[in-house]
């Protein structure tokens, strides 16, 4: 592996929102998979807090030294530099990361920096499968086009001003028909649908 902070394109990877390691972005991304399945997507704070240059590192640890930034390592010595480090954007993040990062190389419990609760450092030898890259398995899955159905609507009024509701669906040529109850409400359409109950027009046991 090259000098800390100075790491060539072919020792990185890319996660969603910066690059790692190799190793260490095939664990985060695998389990990024598994946190975008609970609905929570994994990223990094920032452009500097996955992998971080030697650049980079000079000048947060120069604004730490102002008073101006967060705790910063020496410039050369930092867990970013070698791309096995990610600073979370949110605790959210976070409290996923404890619940299932473990299996992946991912823990505050063998990370650096105990007062940051976003700095978490990766461990190898936990994840040994293949990086499904920074946005999921590759490739995604087709989602064949659906057809729009078109309709026909018609409205009648029975005699005793109450409304009839006629549809025609142009794919199967079915029509289905509600029309408004006595006793108040609609009639004519399955139970839980509006409050309305519909069926074909002709159904034996359903003219209004």
């Amino acid at each position: 592996m090259g000098a800390n902070g100075l790491l060539s394109p072919s020792e990185l990877a890319p996660i969603a929102g910066g690059q790692l390691a190799t190793d260490a972005a095939a664990a985060f991304n695998a389990m990024n998979v598994q946190a975008r399945a609970r609905g929570v997507e994994l990223r990094p704070t920032g452009s500097a807090s996955s992998y971080r240059t030697l650049a980079q590192q000079r000048d947060l640890y120069a604004a730490y030294l102002a008073g101006t930034g967060n705790l910063a390592a020496r410039p050369g010595t930092s867990n970013h530099g070698l791309g096995l480090a990610v600073d979370l954007a949110t605790p959210q993040m976070r409290a996923l990361v404890d619940h299932i990062g473990r299996q992946y190389g991912w823990s505050k419990w063998w990370s650096d920096a105990p007062s940051e609760w976003w700095h978490l450092t990766y461990q190898p030898g936990h994840y040994q499968g293949p990086d499904p890259g920074p946005y999921g398995p590759q490739p995604l899955p087709t989602i064949p086009d659906t057809p729009e159905d078109t309709m026909a609507i018609a409205v009648a009024t029975m005699p005793d001003g109450r409304f009839e509701v006629f549809i025609e669906k142009a794919s199967d040529g079915s029509v289905w028909h509600a029309w408004q109850a006595k006793e108040g409400g609609w009639a004519g359409a399955e139970s839980g649908k509006q409050n309305a109950k519909w069926y074909p027009l002709g159904t034996p046991g359903k003219a209004p």
